[in-house]
């Protein structure tokens, strides 16, 4: 079976992440003051990654059909119709449409250029093994993917189950399935890795990804490089499931990257369904004042399935809070997640967890594998 059959036969059972429902707002915040004044209590926040594109400077914005200022688009009786006269709300569609635009013109240019070398190396690596490509890919990924134990399956449908999913029997086969995915698609993308780093690949595909976006505030907390080339941003939910997978493969990528110039960001959008996701956030939000964000971020996902007022509280204390600084704080920090949701919005995030990489929409799958393939290629864009 291949990877991406594997990788379909999962979705029979989990999802890939906490959707935001259409129009959905946030729990009622708390009485807010200006997110300046909670900013100015909060450390540093992630060093500029890059400095501002100058506007029509790339390609993308190069493509635009803006119409100049003062167009006449229509005339009513005679009289001009301008296009101010349609509105501010015109020129964000706009804006929208064409990195939509942009991002899927590079996306799919980028895709047919990575399969044409997918395929490639993988023939030339099946010829110097004597083996059909098909065989010579599915020995590789049967010898390095060993069938799951019982525990494994049970520990993986645990947590990775969506809400509504059927017990484990009846879809053990689907689980495995599931398992044998992951696993298989890691397998597949350290293997291509291998083969791509002893052959020579120059890509020449000019840069037609729209403007970066800015995504990183003063308030965020962040890990990683003070000096970083690659920039990962999360937007993450404290009560979604697929949040606290997300958690552990940014671990696992903290590590991996912990020498290399890469920097990790959080930013909050708690869902409006998830009635304990906002708490949350503003507490965690209130750890980074005190330089604990880390530390509380895990416990709280760690303790993910409990976390009420009391729960958070003691979490607070566990990573050892500051009470009263803590209320303090609790009385005026909702401006901020606000904030980050409002960006959240503006950015298009439609669900969590939801990552940028250097400002661009990620859109691959959330696995060490995928990110890592992706803050790679960043890696080796900013070498030129």
């Amino acid at each position: 079976m291949s990877v991406r059959t594997l990788t379909c036969a999962a979705a029979l059972v989990f999802v890939a992440g906490c959707l935001s429902e259409r129009g959905g707002k946030s729990s009622a915040t708390k009485p807010q003051v200006a997110a300046a004044a909670a900013a100015a209590k909060a450390p540093s926040g992630p060093p500029a990654m890059r400095a501002a594109a100058t506007p029509g400077s790339s390609l993308c914005e190069q493509a635009s059909l803006k119409l100049a200022p003062g167009s006449v688009v229509a005339q009513i009786d005679g009289v001009d119709v301008k296009l101010e006269d349609l509105g501010d709300q015109l020129a964000q569609a706009e804006n929208k449409a064409l990195r939509q635009y942009c991002g899927e013109v590079a996306r799919v240019r980028e895709a047919a250029l990575d399969s044409f070398v997918q395929q490639k190396v993988l023939t030339a690596a099946a010829e110097k093994a004597g083996k059909p490509i098909n065989e010579y890919v599915q020995g590789r990924l049967d010898a390095a993917v060993p069938t799951p134990s019982d525990a494994d399956i049970e520990a993986f449908y645990n947590t990775r189950k969506s809400p509504d999913a059927p017990p484990l029997e009846a879809v053990k086969d689907q689980v495995i399935q599931a398992i044998n995915a992951e696993k298989s698609e890691q397998v597949f993308t350290e293997m291509l890795a291998e083969l791509k780093a002893t052959a020579t690949v120059e890509k020449r595909l000019p840069d037609v990804r729209p403007p970066a976006l800015e995504l990183a505030a003063a308030h965020s907390p962040w890990i990683g490089s003070s000096d970083a080339k690659v920039q990962v941003v999360e937007f993450s939910d404290f009560e979604c499931p697929y949040c606290s997978r997300a958690a552990d493969t940014l671990k696992q990528l903290k590590d991996k990257y912990a020498d290399k110039p890469v920097q990790f960001v959080f930013r909050h959008f708690p869902l409006s369904f998830h009635p304990n996701a906002r708490p949350a956030a503003e507490y965690a939000q209130c750890a980074h004042e005190q330089e604990k964000f880390w530390p509380l971020h895990d416990a709280i996902f760690a303790a993910q399935r409990e976390l009420s007022t009391d729960k958070l509280k003691e979490l607070a204390g566990q990573v050892g809070l500051d009470t009263a600084k803590l209320d303090e704080c609790l009385a005026r920090v909702g401006q901020i997640i606000e904030t980050d949701m409002k960006v959240a919005g503006e950015a298009g995030v439609g669900g969590t967890p939801s990552f940028y990489i250097n400002g661009q929409t990620f859109e691959g799958n959330p696995t060490v594998a995928g990110l890592s393939e992706a803050i790679d290629a960043e890696l080796a864009r900013a070498k030129g």
